[in-house]
């Protein structure tokens, strides 16, 4: 498994990427998995459930995902622009 640079990841904060076709703007990094939680760029908002699971406000709608690919043996595939970004330790 490929060692990814907690760091390096920091470097991702506010940047925008394309997941699964869907312009994102990385909002928080998750180090121990590592993952990226994405905010969907576009102005189309979704119901954001409360802890108990109840409808909540409209929002825009966030995403988690890993950084690793489902093997873990390299970056993920559906983040393409990773490739770009030096993240191995």
């Amino acid at each position: 498994m490929p060692h990814i640079d907690p760091d390096k990841l920091k470097g991702l904060l506010g940047l925008s990427l394309t997941y699964q076709g869907i312009a994102c703007r990385v909002i928080e990094i998750l180090p121990d998995e590592p993952a990226l939680v994405l905010r969907d760029s576009s102005d189309s908002k979704v119901i954001q459930p409360n802890q108990y699971g109840d409808a909540g406000d409209w929002m825009p709608r966030t995403l988690t995902v890993t950084v690793l690919n489902v093997r873990r043996d390299g970056l993920n595939p559906e983040l393409p622009e990773l490739a770009g970004f030096d993240l191995l330790a």
